[in-house]
């Protein structure tokens, strides 16, 4: 995988794309490239006809515009715009889930630090409060989860 960078302006986000952010999200996206710079470069299209699109990374993307960048470092794929559409979406998606064990581990002060909120309560929860269970199965006849 080759990373390059390239002027910001020839970059175009895609008009399709679902992903949204609140302030706070951005707030804390913004701080992440403050503190760390930009460490994963976002997915471009370079297919004839689709060239620049961006297909993963749009939020980093209007952030860096934002705050004056003048190149983001890139990936380039060469995919017709059906599959860049199922490449975005995918991006998005497959994300995964948090393994709220391991989470617990960190100190809370930087789990705040890096935009966690009401998940907090889950993970430390206040004295004389039940920690609430997560259950990853059930068992469809019984009901007995773990």
């Amino acid at each position: 995988m080759e990373v390059v960078d390239v002027n910001i302006t020839d970059l175009k986000p895609s008009e399709y794309n679902p992903r949204q952010m609140t302030e706070k999200q951005a707030g804390d996206l913004r701080k992440s490239i403050e503190e760390f710079d930009m460490v994963e470069p976002i997915v471009v299209n370079k297919h004839a006809g689709r060239e620049n699109i961006i297909v993963g990374g749009h939020q980093r993307f209007f952030i860096c515009k934002e705050m004056g960048r003048k190149t983001m470092p890139v990936v380039y794929v060469d995919l017709d715009e059906a599959r860049e559409k199922e490449l975005n979406l995918r991006l998005n998606r497959n994300l995964g889930e948090w393994n709220w064990d391991l989470l617990a581990n960190f100190n809370e002060e930087l789990l705040k630090q890096v935009g966690f909120d009401e998940e907090l309560e889950r993970l430390f929860p206040k004295e004389n409060e039940k920690p609430e269970e997560t259950f990853r199965n059930e068992c469809p006849k019984c009901g007995y989860k773990w």
